[in-house]
């Protein structure tokens, strides 16, 4: 405590009677102290305390003499009228008190340097503490015996005091660590930091000040990349509470939305994407010239366009495509030299090319995604360690690759699948914990054990299906919302079902086929169930029935057939422009006019078949280079014959054949790398050799048969040790010896029935 001005060392006896009851010598009375009153009282709670304190009364004992206990007794006295005052007087006794408390600390202080050095120390604790009116209050109660209730306060204003300390010191930490975040975004678009990294920054910052929508939906965003969707969810709410404006509530409502869609939340995902968009449209009407308007426009249209696919409404995706690509040209006409813009319609194009290709319009498709490649290929030169846009490059590769794959050339799109697992490694290589290239690499590899089981390589089937169903497993248990993941975990058990069946393990099949229903029926209770789960639900149960018939449990697989058909042919009706419905539709009634055919129900078999027929020849029609279609109108028409063969109907049986074994011979002649059409070509030479057989046209049996073994050889060559093959080729040669016999046996029966008919009667 400092005293400006220190009392001369007069005799207590003088100032005891100069004190008397009224105010300091200088102070005035009346109005004076009444305009001063806030200042009195700081001043009176001050003295109060002081007096009060320990060390003032072990002072007071030390030196205790007559003048000094009257002048406690002064007060004393004075503290009684002070307690008994109305308002019109207690400011003037209040005033007169402390002037005398604080005249005893003066003096003591002046007599004991001790006490002097703690009485100002305490003093200065004192006066800081009735500085603020809370703090004021709290002397007060001090001072009037509620001790224990003043500290409390007065802690909790320390509490406080801390806390806006900290929160100052915190808010300037996170300014400077936002510009450096900044730098490290860069970093990690280049690959020298990782995803982890990021979120690690990022939440700091938040933690640090938590008052920036930004932060919260660049986290988000960190968070999604990473697979944690409940996080990133958090976090895109914390962004929608704090949005300062419209454009930033925007953005924010696309965030969440994009995190609904992956968790399978359809209605609210395309709730919040309507919000937003409604909000970005009224936003760029008013400012048209504001970059930042159109390129969340372009991102939120995509994204509405993905919920109407996974709605199973393709017919509408494109117009809301169109929006976006319209947004994006006029992004590129306020930034031409951005190549984040340019990019961005690059995505657009690639996602007409999906939903084109998902038409059954596989020209077309192409044409979208090869221009989506002429972008990405100039900008990647640009900026080749930018590691988002070679991971959609490839991905890009990767869709011309599958679409290529129905043109032909199944040696060239295997080699694409092959680099882009290693593009998809080696950018995990470098951020370990980006989840969504972890799914990527998982699907990628899916596609390889597809095509190597084209291929009948299933060492390479097997390798990549397990890989495929680790990395899903993974995903989903680090992230269970994720209802996507979910879809694709099953993916993994089909695929693994799908082996099972190609190996004639048809009970295992059924068990893996079954564990991924199990999942998309699980997925179908819940808000995520969508046209998409429904169509992979309708397909992993005609697999199931599938796997009855491998089993012999053909009146069961005949009716697990019905429910999966039905809904196919609902989201058919609903959605007449997805071929691919159309196509799984086609192979399930095929599918189930073979249990039917097993069955003895030749003539229900055969509208099933017709049927079939009828989408495929509809589909090949419309795109004659679709070359997957045409594989599978191959197959129906040689089912077909093969239903004619075993009702004796050799003749329309070999008619359908040879329809069948046309196209499977073009087929075959446009990639002779591809086995599974050579493996259908054999079978068609075969079943048109049995059915030339039955009806006795050996020279057409022997010829069908020759081709088929012909054939067989070759395919024996690149794979020796198929059991499948050996079978084949016995079973060939088996029809083949057995129709030359068979000829010679005519023939001499021919020579023999001639000659009869030259003998003389």
């Amino acid at each position: 405590m400092r005293i400006s001005k220190p009392v001369a060392a007069i005799g207590l006896g003088i100032w005891v009677g100069l004190a008397g009851t009224g105010p300091a010598a200088g102070q005035g009375t009346g109005s004076g102290l009444q305009t001063a009153a806030s200042a009195y009282s700081v001043e009176s709670e001050v003295a109060a305390a002081l007096y009060a304190a320990s060390a003032t009364q072990a002072a007071m004992e030390r030196q205790y003499t007559q003048q000094l206990a009257a002048a406690r007794k002064e007060i004393d006295a004075l503290r009684l009228q002070v307690a008994a005052s109305g308002a019109d007087e207690i400011h003037t006794l209040k005033a007169a008190l402390a002037d005398k408390e604080r005249r005893i600390v003066e003096l003591l202080s002046q007599q004991d340097a001790g006490y002097a050095r703690e009485i100002s120390a305490y003093g200065d604790a004192v006066e800081s503490i009735a500085a603020t009116p809370e703090g004021l209050a709290a002397l007060a109660k001090f001072n009037s015996g509620d001790q224990m209730g003043a500290i409390a306060i007065l802690d909790d204003l320390r509490k406080a005091r801390d806390a806006a300390r900290m929160a100052r010191v915190n808010a300037e930490s996170a300014s400077e660590a936002r510009q450096i975040a900044a730098l490290a975004l860069e970093a990690r678009a280049s690959g020298n930091l990782t995803t982890a990294d990021l979120i690690r920054r990022f939440e700091e910052i938040t933690r640090l000040d938590g008052s920036e929508a930004s932060d919260w939906i660049t986290l988000s965003g960190l968070y999604r990349d990473a697979g944690k969707l409940t996080e990133a969810a958090a976090a895109a709410r914390n962004a929608l509470d704090l949005a300062p404006d419209e454009a930033t509530r925007a953005e924010a409502l696309k965030t969440l939305g994009a995190i609904e869609f992956d968790q399978g939340k359809l209605p609210d995902a395309e709730a919040h994407l309507g919000t937003s968009a409604a909000l970005l449209e009224a936003l760029a009407d008013a400012g048209p010239g504001t970059a930042r308007y159109q390129d969340g426009l372009a991102d939120v249209y995509r994204l509405r366009g993905s919920v109407l696919v996974d709605k199973g409404n393709l017919s509408a995706v494109l117009p809301v495509l169109k929006q976006a690509l319209d947004a994006a040209d006029r992004l590129i006409a306020l930034q031409p030299d951005s190549s984040n813009a340019q990019w961005t319609r690059a995505t657009i194009l690639t996602d007409f090319g999906s939903v084109r290709k998902e038409q059954g319009e596989l020209g077309d498709a192409l044409d979208w995604f090869r221009g989506a490649l002429d972008i990405e290929s100039r900008l990647l030169e640009t900026a080749p360690d930018t590691l988002a846009w070679q991971e959609d490059y490839s991905r890009l590769q990767s869709l011309i690759a599958s679409t290529e794959l129905q043109d032909g050339g199944i040696a060239a799109e295997l080699d694409l699948f092959r680099r882009r697992q290693a593009d998809l490694e080696g950018l995990l290589a470098r951020d370990p914990g980006h989840a969504r290239w972890q799914h990527a690499l998982a699907l990628n590899h899916l596609e390889i054990g597809d095509l190597c089981a084209t291929q009948s390589d299933m060492v390479c089937t097997s390798q990549n299906d397990q890989k495929a169903n680790e990395l899903m497993e993974t995903l989903v248990r680090l992230d269970p919302t994720n209802a996507r993941w979910q879809r694709d975990l099953a993916s993994t058990y089909s695929a693994a079902g799908n082996r099972a069946g190609n190996g004639r393990v048809y009970d295992l099949a059924e068990k893996r086929y079954r564990k991924a229903a199990d999942i998309l029926e699980r997925l179908a209770k819940t808000d995520a169930r969508s046209a998409g789960i429904d169509f992979e639900l309708a397909k992993t149960r005609m697999a199931v029935a599938g796997s009855l018939m491998g089993q012999l449990k053909f009146a069961e697989a005949d009716k697990a057939f019905e429910a999966p058909i039905a809904t196919l042919r609902r989201l058919a009706a609903a959605d007449p422009t997805n071929d691919t419905l159309k196509s799984r539709i086609s192979a399930g009634l095929n599918t189930q006019a073979f249990a039917k055919t097993q069955l003895k129900q030749e003539a229900p078999a055969l509208a099933l078949y017709q049927e079939s027929l009828a989408i495929l020849e509809a589909r090949a029609a419309k795109d004659p280079l679709n070359l997957g279609v045409q594989s599978s109108l191959g197959r129906t028409l040689r089912y077909i014959g093969e239903t004619y063969l075993a009702r004796s109907d050799f003749e329309n049986a070999k008619s359908y054949f040879t329809r069948s074994f046309r196209i499977i011979e073009d087929l075959a002649a446009t990639d002779t790398t591809n086995v599974a059409w050579q493996r259908d070509l054999q079978d068609g030479y075969g079943k048109f050799g049995d059915a030339a057989y039955k009806a006795k046209d050996f020279d057409a049996a022997i010829s069908a048969y020759s081709k088929a073994l012909r054939i067989n050889a070759l395919l024996s060559k690149e794979d020796p040790g198929s059991l499948d093959l050996l079978y084949d080729r016995n079973m060939i040669e088996m029809n083949l010896d057995r129709a030359r016999t068979d000829q010679k046996v005519e023939q001499a029966m021919e020579i023999i029935r001639q000659r009869n008919a030259a003998k003389p009667n």
